[in-house]
């Protein structure tokens, strides 16, 4: 069973949020009356990553700069299906483009922070 104690990272070069998923987490996280309004302007989703119990080595973070992915051809959504859920999701998967620039954190631990803003 996938719990936050047995979860393992994501292997594949993934972007946790799609224009679909994003506007999901508005109605689920803020008040209802509110949702109308705020869908009309822009919003942003702002991750905060770190290790959750030792410093990250065998896993490093991997981070490609956005600037070097043609959004046309590298990136498709890729469905979240929970098993256990009448809910489910959905990511941004990134294929594979020579041309990206790449930027690893290895070592991280859980005392440090790193701010993913798309």
């Amino acid at each position: 069973m996938d719990t936050p104690q047995t979860r393992q990272p994501v292997a594949g070069v993934h972007v946790d949020q799609t224009l679909k998923s994003s506007t999901a987490r508005v109605h689920k996280h803020l008040p209802a009356s509110d949702v109308p309004a705020l869908l009309q302007r822009r919003f942003q989703i702002i991750n905060l990553w770190r290790p959750i119990s030792h410093p990250a080595l065998d896993w490093p973070l991997g981070l490609c700069d956005y600037r070097s992915v043609d959004p046309e051809t590298d990136a498709f959504p890729v469905a979240l299906i929970y098993p256990d859920s009448d809910h489910g999701g959905e990511t941004m998967g990134i294929g594979y483009n020579e041309n990206h620039k790449w930027k690893y954190y290895r070592g991280v631990t859980p005392e440090e922070l790193i701010l993913i803003k798309w």
